[in-house]
């Protein structure tokens, strides 16, 4: 009830403000649903169809206009990356991949080149495959790693951190491409939807893989840091040594899928804009609808490709519809000035720090994927208000919604490490929060040096 409580209170606050009906609704609306993602008091796929509902109903909008934005060709690319990594999933590519890495003698040398190297696993894996997947996928083969150390032997310290390093790698990872995580493509899209401004594959990558590479880094000299080699721990060499021993051949369900996301990472990095990176993703997924598998199955059946996360491509349509929305009702304006009024910002650089820290801030309480669709709209209001390129505040916002480490509930790989019961909850607001800072300033300035 306090949604829909919120949004008559902003209603009748803002009756003598001069906005229009549609936007006075609207505001009301979106107060709302906001209240909603922030909360989780239903799923956000729903609270994002209800609010496109209620445009309709309110008046605001018509259907037709309203829905639009749930075909919008960032959605196919959403799908088709979606598919591809449920094929990985579903043939344990990425398990297989991930193994390979870790059982190189170069990375259990000791504990600092083991949590180096399982930060670096994680997050190449993440920059094509969502960060809960890596996590949940990763989570096991660390796990089974500390199992191998002697029981008497084990060190508390060093348990949490590697397992810290695997939450954090994985979601800075997806920082590096538009796949990796679904803010990015929420930036994306909302950048070209809402103020015309188009970003490919390729400009993603080179503005993505340095913050990802630099984040990486100060996990990594954050964790291992002081970490000393607990006794026993030429049983965890071995263990990961027996483990890659056990993968075995490539199975043909391995070999299509890595044939299928090879075309796919060629189309998004080589075909331009002759071939869309909506299409290109489809294009490359329907292969794996076509290639059998050693059972004369579809390497991806239907069964398995209707497990992906259908919500998120609701909640990104929801978001890119009230989006839409905020700006033809004039409502974005009304929101911009206001913010300008009261936060006293007028240049690109402060409008983009304002951008990054309310992302930052809201991505703490609800999931990455909420905050970008809150504050990556935000941005582009105030960023109409002070007439600066669009550009730097939206992608501020976007990237900032992906660094939210200080607590258990701020992302879905902090959850699935903390709930292992091997992290300390204090290690992990230490070591998040200074993360969280670090990744703010390098958004903020790194963008600029970029020429963002």
């Amino acid at each position: 009830m306090i949604g829909p409580v919120l949004g008559a209170c902003v209603w009748l606050a803002i009756g003598s403000c001069g906005l229009s009906p549609e936007a006075r609704k609207l505001a009301a609306v979106m107060a709302c649903v906001v209240s909603w993602w922030v909360a989780e008091s239903m799923p956000l796929a729903v609270s994002a169809l209800l609010a496109s509902c209620a445009t309709v109903v309110l008046g605001i909008a018509p259907a037709k206009k309203v829905f639009a934005a749930y075909g919008d060709p960032v959605i196919m690319l959403f799908l088709g990356s979606f598919w591809l990594a449920e094929a990985m999933s579903v043939h344990g590519l990425d398990r297989r991949i991930a193994v390979r890495l870790l059982s190189l003698p170069a990375l259990s040398r000791s504990p600092r080149t083991l949590i180096a190297g399982l930060g670096c696993v994680a997050a190449a894996i993440s920059a094509w495959v969502s960060n809960t997947a890596t996590t949940a996928m990763l989570l096991p083969v660390a796990l089974g790693m500390l199992s191998a150390i002697p029981a008497a032997s084990r060190d508390s310290e060093f348990e949490s951190r590697l397992l810290l390093m695997l939450a954090f790698s994985a979601s800075v990872g997806g920082l590096a491409t538009p796949v990796g995580t679904p803010p990015n493509l929420i930036g994306m899209g909302m950048l070209d939807r809402l103020a015309g401004v188009r970003l490919s594959f390729l400009g993603w990558m080179k503005m993505g893989i340095p913050l990802a590479l630099a984040s990486l880094a100060f996990a990594g000299l954050l964790l291992c840091r002081g970490v000393k080699t607990p006794a026993g721990w030429d049983g965890l060499r071995r263990y990961l040594e027996e483990v890659g021993r056990e993968l075995g051949p490539w199975s043909r369900g391995e070999k299509n899928t890595l044939l299928a996301l090879g075309l796919a990472v060629c189309l998004w990095l080589f075909a331009g804009e002759a071939v869309p990176e909506g299409v290109a993703a489809l294009l490359a997924a329907s292969l794996l609808f076509l290639l059998k598998d050693e059972a004369d199955l579809p390497t991806l059946t239907w069964e398995a490709a209707c497990r992906i996360d259908w919500g998120v491509l609701l909640l990104f349509g929801g978001g890119m519809s009230l989006g839409q929305l905020l700006f033809e009702t004039g409502l974005a304006d009304a929101l911009g000035r206001g913010l300008t009024a009261f936060l006293g910002v007028r240049s690109s650089f402060g409008t983009a720090g304002v951008s990054g820290g309310l992302a930052l801030v809201t991505s703490e309480l609800s999931s990455n994927t909420a905050s970008a669709n809150v504050a990556v709209p935000t941005a582009l209001a105030l960023a109409k208000a002070t007439a600066v390129d669009p550009a730097y505040p939206a992608l501020a916002a976007t990237l900032c919604a992906s660094f939210g480490f200080l607590l258990p509930v701020s992302t879905p790989p902090n959850t699935l490490v903390y709930g292992t019961g091997k992290v300390a909850l204090k290690d992990m607001m230490r070591f998040g929060l200074a993360l969280d800072v670090f990744g703010f300033f390098l958004v903020w300035l790194g963008l600029g040096l970029l020429g963002r």
